[in-house]
């Protein structure tokens, strides 16, 4: 009986952890000052077509990535994965929308994450003028830090190298 009340116990805490279902739940909440993340604006000096279509393909070739692991824990094989799954979408003439989810291999404990996996960051483009690129960004206060980086490096309009995924 003290097994199955201290199992419960254990499991109550992981249960009520809150996971976003939703970039709009992702957004929300880093704009509400929420968990290790934080809120970025920054302006580029190109077009509105030019941050989105190197966002584009800046993405899909370096973010659209599965990363695997292996490795021993005691004298047991371990096997991990991470799966990256970016999406970007216009959201009118002027605006779009970024978002990076990542589905790990196995699932943790806690709240089934959404389809599409865990929401790990996310942009709101804006042209604010014929050359200028407004850029909101949702990001990780802690870890990513690499992803975060070049993502800010992509939206300045720079040409980056793709992030070292773990």
């Amino acid at each position: 009986m003290f097994a199955l009340v201290l199992t419960l116990a254990l499991i109550a805490p992981a249960a009520a952890i809150w996971v976003p279902q939703s970039r709009r739940e992702f957004v929300q909440a880093v704009a509400e000052g929420k968990g290790a993340t934080k809120m970025e604006t920054m302006t580029s000096e190109r077009s509105f077509d030019q941050v989105y279509a190197l966002l584009e393909r800046k993405s899909s070739a370096c973010l659209d990535r599965e990363v695997r692991r292996s490795g021993f824990v005691g004298n047991q094989m371990e096997v991990s994965s991470s799966d990256y799954n970016p999406t970007l979408k216009r959201v009118g003439g002027n605006k779009a929308e970024f978002a990076l989810q990542v589905v790990h291999r196995p699932r943790g404990l806690g709240a089934t994450p959404p389809p599409g996996g865990l929401y790990v960051m996310a942009a709101d483009l804006k042209a604010v003028a014929r050359d200028r690129t407004e850029v909101v960004l949702y990001i990780p206060a802690i870890g990513f830090k690499s992803i975060s980086k070049t993502l800010r490096l992509w939206v300045a309009g720079e040409d980056a190298d793709c992030p070292k995924l773990k």
